[in-house]
């Protein structure tokens, strides 16, 4: 075999995996762009981490996500800023039973240190076992990221509801 084609074979497998990771949809119709292929997939797994955080209520893996100067912006309610405030604003949502937020992650665009991430989300609240959910909150969302020693952490979070429909 040439020497070519033995580092040919030999990188192969990597070259797949990181593509693989690289190009693996959060949701369908996600779309990752810019940056290196590992800040493409560590950011799709920051995005994972985060969600999977909400949802199952772990406070403090979510506050790791987040960076010290965070700032939390929710439609109709006052900002959050630092980690303290922060920290209060999401203990009260994260977790609950019978509440489920719905992600509908678009978008993660990275250049250099800094990523955008944007979505659209619903809220949905089952009021009994087994009940259909109803929605309670649907809108969107625009997250900003700045990596810092090498992690990509939570800088703004800022959400909107979708405009009521005219009847």
């Amino acid at each position: 075999m040439t020497r070519f084609k033995t580092r040919y074979l030999l990188f192969l497998p990597l070259a797949v995996t990181i593509i693989s990771i690289a190009t693996t949809p959060l949701a369908h119709g996600t779309e990752i762009v810019g940056g290196t292929a590992e800040d493409r997939a560590r950011m799709a797994e920051v995005s994972r981490e985060w969600l999977d955080s909400y949802a199952n209520g772990d406070l403090d893996r979510l506050m790791a996500l987040m960076h010290p100067e965070s700032i939390v912006m929710p439609h109709n309610q006052p900002t959050s800023t630092g980690l303290e405030e922060v920290r209060a604003f999401f203990a009260t949502r994260i977790g609950r039973p019978g509440v489920n937020f719905v992600d509908n992650l678009e978008e993660i665009r990275i250049n250099g240190s800094w990523a955008l991430v944007l979505g659209s989300f619903s809220v949905e609240v089952s009021s009994e076992a087994g009940a259909d959910p109803v929605v309670v909150h649907k809108g969107r969302y625009l997250v900003v990221y700045e990596k810092v020693d090498g992690d990509w952490l939570m800088l703004r979070d800022m959400d909107n509801l979708d405009p009521v429909a005219a009847e």
